[in-house]
């Protein structure tokens, strides 16, 4: 007869996963201390409750600054960069850190792109002295140019499997040096050099790798 440590229920059928919670069961007559295997699924309810608690006091956070910056009678919006600094740590908590089923380099685009979006919050409601567009964002984008390099060498035996990765680095770029032709962005020196230094990155992981990064493009875009 087994049991089931977290049931606490006996089970007479010949089985290593208790039909109950799933939970691997001990063995009758076994010393089985050592060969317990861990309770991933405590652990995951134990994040899902935090993630519950954190949710709600972000929600009663941000209703108590709306309040209060309405009250107040206030001539800034503060309460709109407080709601949107709670929410990015929501989408940190909940997408990027609890949500174990999305790939790593979604969780990198989605969490700089919700950043940044956050930062143009911020300076429109101070203002919008269009410090988020002409230098914040630009930034961001040269700092995901030098997180694929060294994650590149760390995963020196996949490299090229973030060549893909680059050209969206490229396209983004792309898209600022748009903004600064319809002067959305006034001061586009930092957007150049984003540009700049995406596209000398993929030309240099291209023209380096060899048959290598042409084989995963040829892959990627289905080139025969």
């Amino acid at each position: 007869m087994n049991k089931c440590l977290h049931c606490g229920v006996n089970i007479l059928d010949q089985t290593d996963v208790c039909p109950l919670c799933q939970c691997v069961v001990e063995l009758e007559g076994e010393d089985t201390a050592f060969e317990r295997y861990p309770n991933i699924r405590l652990k995951g309810r134990k994040l899902e409750l935090v993630s519950r608690i954190a949710l709600f006091l972000a929600i009663v956070l941000s209703a108590l600054a709306v309040l209060l910056n309405y009250t107040m009678e206030s001539d800034m919006m503060w309460s709109v960069i407080v709601v949107g600094v709670l929410a990015y740590l929501m989408l940190f908590l909940l997408y990027i850190i609890a949500n174990e089923h999305a790939g790593y380099r979604s969780k990198v685009v989605i969490g700089v792109a919700c950043g940044a979006a956050d930062l143009v919050v911020i300076d429109y409601v101070l203002g919008f002295k269009h410090w988020s567009l002409d230098y914040a964002i630009p930034l961001a984008l040269l700092a995901m140019d030098l997180m694929i390099i060294v994650v590149m060498f760390i995963n020196i035996r996949n490299w090229q499997s973030y060549l893909l990765f680059q050209i969206f680095m490229i396209v983004c770029s792309g898209i600022c040096v748009v903004f600064c032709l319809f002067d959305v962005i006034r001061h586009p020196l930092m957007s150049y050099v984003a540009l700049g230094f995406s596209s000398v990155m993929f030309l240099a992981t291209f023209i380096i790798g060899g048959r290598r990064a042409r084989n995963e493009l040829k892959r990627r875009f289905h080139v025969m």
